[in-house]
């Protein structure tokens, strides 16, 4: 009895692992969740009720490959996917279950064992889909860092399982309530550890949602400033027609020139420092450039951008980034200078974001450091910038000299767009 809810328990994990190998595969899938609960749910009822009535090799090997090949055509139609993921879950899956069994027992076809040793290949399992979830997916340094330590639970589990068939003291009973109490404290630190990875993603989509609100809300009001004065231009625009039609029978040039510099000076708005008429990319460059005009001494910007720039998130995740580390640093100097020169010309991105900083780099394994003081929540700036310069075949140099800190960058854009 104790085996046969042992059995039923390692059962339902291996079918929870399966589901997140398909979402390795196929990603997260929202849309026919009843679909999905009762694949998964008659698979695991299947599978669980063929092993215990016939312990044979043969039809196990059938009912996994059918009900994993069955949960793959939730996912996809085609046959060569179906084949690829379908017989890569099984040969991880079988391959867990002979080094968990042969090294501890003389197998028989047709023979019932013990289920601890189910355990361990569940372990083993859930390890593989932890490296394989590293491996498939670009993860950032912290995230990995995380991954490794999720990795020892289920390994501690496996060498502390090992141990204890070959204590002579240990006895069945035994064996079979810690493989539970293991059991149990893996998948829950699986599930955790699965909430919390969604929760900081969430949070992390909310704080981009609420940094764009405030970049458009910028740019709204700025769009209002400017259209007021355009109002007042207008509403005024008889009366400084007459006063040039005047100047100009009076043959005043100077006089005419003055007074259009004059109605120059109106229309501009200080405000606005980048007016390309791309929406996205102004607002971006609009709020951290007014911060930059507030916060330090000297700023130069030099914009050259079309109107209807694409890719334009990849695009404020990389100015967003540089430009809010460039103040942050400028700020802590006495030059406090900033130098922003953006182009695209033939379809080829040159960014050049230049700022004074202390001279203080801390140089890691995989590049450069943060040197702020909450680390965990910093120094992820440059990496996500490195992965969008690699996602457009770019080039990414960092040239810090004396006392100033240099970003330069080369994206390809038209190969993205071809």
């Amino acid at each position: 009895m104790i085996d046969m809810i042992i059995c039923v328990s390692t059962n339902l994990f291996r079918v929870y692992l399966i589901r997140r190998f398909m979402q390795i595969f196929f990603g997260c899938r929202e849309e026919g969740k009843v679909k999905q609960v009762l694949a998964y749910g008659g698979f695991f009822l299947v599978n669980t009720v063929t092993y215990l009535m016939f312990h044979l090799v043969w039809v196990n090997i059938i009912c996994n490959l059918a009900g994993i090949s069955l949960v793959v055509l939730l996912y996809t139609k085609s046959i060569k996917m179906n084949l690829f993921v379908t017989c890569s879950i099984y040969l991880i899956n079988i391959g867990c279950d002979t080094v968990s069994t042969l090294p501890f027992i003389e197998y028989r076809d047709g023979e019932s064992f013990t289920q601890v040793y189910a355990v361990i290949s569940v372990f083993l399992i859930f390890i593989c889909e932890l490296l394989t979830e590293k491996i498939v997916n670009e993860r950032k340094q912290v995230e990995n860092i995380q991954n490794f330590s999720l990795v020892l639970v289920p390994l501690c589990s496996i060498i502390m399982l090992c141990l204890l068939i070959y204590i002579e003291a240990s006895t069945v009973s035994g064996l079979i309530i810690i493989s539970v109490g293991l059991l149990m404290a893996n998948f829950l630190i699986f599930y955790l550890y699965n909430m919390l990875s969604s929760t900081l993603s969430q949070k992390y989509e909310n704080d981009v949602l609420r940094q764009k609100i405030q970049n458009y809300s910028n740019q709204i009001e700025i769009m209002l400033q400017g259209e007021e004065k355009v109002k007042a231009l207008r509403h005024d625009m008889k009366h400084h027609m007459s006063e040039l039609k005047l100047m100009a029978m009076k043959h005043e040039n100077k006089a005419i020139q003055k007074y259009i510099d004059d109605m120059e000076a109106f229309m501009e708005n200080p405000n606005e420092i980048v007016a390309s008429g791309n929406v996205e990319i102004d607002s971006v460059l609009n709020y951290l450039l007014q911060r930059a005009k507030k916060e330090l001494r000297s700023v130069n910007v030099k914009i050259q951008i079309p109107a209807a720039v694409s890719h334009f998130f990849d695009l404020n995740v990389i100015l967003g980034n540089l430009l809010e580390n460039a103040i942050e640093a400028a700020m802590q100097t006495e030059e406090k200078q900033l130098d922003v020169s953006i182009k695209l010309k033939q379809g080829v991105m040159w960014i050049k974001i230049e700022n004074s900083f202390h001279g203080g780099l801390k140089k890691g394994q995989h590049g450069l450091l943060t040197t702020k003081e909450k680390k965990e929540q910093h120094g992820i700036g440059l990496s996500n910038v490195r992965k969008i310069v690699e996602k457009y075949n770019g080039i990414m140099e960092i040239c810090p000299h004396d006392n100033l800190f240099c970003v330069k960058l080369i994206l390809y854009m038209s190969r993205i767009e071809n």
